[in-house]
């Protein structure tokens, strides 16, 4: 995340609702793009407390917060204020309630508690509405860990209106009727759909309540030519993705890319759809394609260099072995922070100035700068420096042994310009959200840049476009409160903070 300066006076934030028509039935539709974008530009309360990142967020029925810090590996209660902390769940494992040594996940559950989910114990803590850790159980099924805890790439779980927990899981491949020849590995064919599912946490029956479009991700195999296979991955750059999100009410709504409009399935089992939502439908001519192409080929590429790079120090030095004959760093190299001081660089290769070293044996990270005195209400602190940490924390040394075959550079395959879609698609993995006021917030793709940031369209209960949304340059939306209240996450000259917003 960039580091940018908090613009944060202690007043409500201004965001007036407007109304939008539906799109037409035909494609494009250059008219009806729906209401203008709205600013959030202030924010009601600021914690202070320094944190390593915010996952997710949980508001309590006091309007107190539990904030699930997964970099920490900590799960805090901050008071109405952010101020005031309590921990609830700590990275220490000698401690009764332990957060485990993985980022878990918050759930709702029934009668205001939360559910964390450990994805390395596989259990479930139950946390009732005061805050309190009141007992353990394990979860329904560990083979759905992964999905429920992946912080919103597979969309957030929620409970549906008959109290079950309503989340994603992938569609499983068929064996093929002909198996490969012995030796060489079968690469599964990866589905284009997903399912959503709702489980009873008590029964663990488990129910499919219905199927999305996913992006089909293609992988190759190839022989190499010292000797074994490697796989190479097909890059997709305009993904076309539903999405789905379960609603206050215990709807679950489904969000289709195909016309951008939403069906919903009601807690009786019925179905209902949405009118097709406003979007500036962009067509992709074949020009347009080829260098949507081109452009990922680029970034991919410039990627896959600089990974290498780093994977072949970090084997050079861990293993003890010389680069390769031949081996060369190209102009314009990256070099990710973490690097320890004494590692041996390739030939010609040097660090920036103000790089971040690894820290050296009994070194910690410096703490972060003590916070400023927060501005008068309506005014705008001064910019800062972006926080930079003393040091990073350092990588597992390997001893002993036999060192593996020195990293090979990844081959970056992207799809041909014919098997992209002819419209900018308007949505991307993971960008659905509900609030806890029945609304949908959408994170829609832009069909053209649009300054300061993502924008979010915001659908009311009824299935309407009713007002567009942007979080300040800088600020990530973390969750919701009752009474139209948003949690984003912001990063300034100290540090990471939870900014609590209010909207009008």
């Amino acid at each position: 995340m960039r580091a940018f300066c908090c613009c944060l006076g202690l007043v409500a934030v201004a965001a007036f609702p407007s109304s939008g028509s539906a799109q037409n039935d035909s494609l494009p539709n250059p008219v009806a793009v729906g209401p203008p974008i709205q600013r959030i530009a202030t924010a009601s309360a600021l914690s202070t407390e320094p944190l390593g990142s915010i996952l997710s967020v949980r508001e309590l029925p006091d309007g107190r917060v539990l904030v699930n810090d997964g970099m920490r590996r900590r799960l805090l209660l901050m008071d109405t204020t952010l101020q005031a902390v309590e921990v609830v769940l700590d990275s220490l494992s000698e401690i009764a309630n332990t957060y485990g040594t993985r980022p878990g996940a918050l759930l709702p559950y029934h009668a205001d508690s939360t559910l964390f989910v450990d994805p390395a114990s596989f259990a479930m803590v139950v946390i009732d509405p005061a805050g309190r850790v009141v007992r353990v159980r394990s979860v329904w099924r560990v083979e759905d860990v992964g999905p429920v805890t992946a912080g919103g790439r597979f969309g957030w779980p929620g409970l549906d209106g008959r109290g079950r927990m309503v989340y994603r899981v992938a569609a499983r491949p068929a064996m093929p009727s002909v198996m490969p020849p012995q030796g060489v590995p079968w690469l599964p064919p990866q589905p284009d759909s997903a399912f959503i599912v709702a489980v009873d946490l008590d029964t663990r029956r488990l129910d499919t309540l219905g199927a999305i479009r996913i992006p089909k991700t293609e992988m190759n195999l190839r022989r190499r030519l010292e000797g074994g296979f490697a796989i190479d991955q097909v890059y997709n750059p305009l993904p076309v993705t539903d999405e789905w999100a379960v609603l206050a009410d215990g709807r679950v709504a489904f969000v289709r890319a195909i016309d951008y409009r939403i069906d919903y399935l009601h807690p009786d089992g019925s179905w209902s759809s949405s009118a097709k939502l406003p979007y500036d439908w962009q067509r992709l001519t074949d020009e347009d394609k080829q260098s949507v192409v081109d452009s990922m080929r680029v970034v991919q590429e410039r990627n896959a260099t600089n990974t290498y790079v780093m994977l072949m120090i970090r084997w050079s030095n861990m293993f003890s072995r010389p680069y390769p004959q031949g081996f060369t760093v190209a102009d314009g190299w990256t070099p990710m922070p973490g690097i320890p001081r004494d590692w041996i660089l390739p030939p010609g290769v040097t660090l920036p100035p103000d790089y971040v070293y690894a820290c050296a044996p009994g070194e910690t990270p410096a703490p972060p700068a003590a916070r400023a005195p927060p501005a008068a209400a309506g005014a705008r602190a001064t910019p800062g420096p972006p926080a930079r940490p003393s040091c990073m924390p350092a990588p597992v040394m390997m001893s002993g042994g036999t060192a593996p075959p020195p990293p090979q550079q990844r081959h970056v395959i992207v799809m041909p310009p014919k098997d992209l879609p002819d419209y900018r698609p308007p949505l991307a993995t993971g960008a659905v959200r509900a609030d806890e006021d029945g609304h949908l917030w959408i994170r829609t793709n832009p069909p053209r840049p649009v300054p300061g940031g993502p924008v979010y369209d915001i659908i009311d209960p009824a299935g309407e476009l009713v007002q567009r949304l942007q979080p300040p340059p800088g600020y990530t939306l973390v969750g919701f409160g009752r009474g139209r209240v948003v949690y984003l996450s912001m990063r300034d000259a100290s540090g990471i903070h939870l900014a609590r917003v209010r909207l009008r």
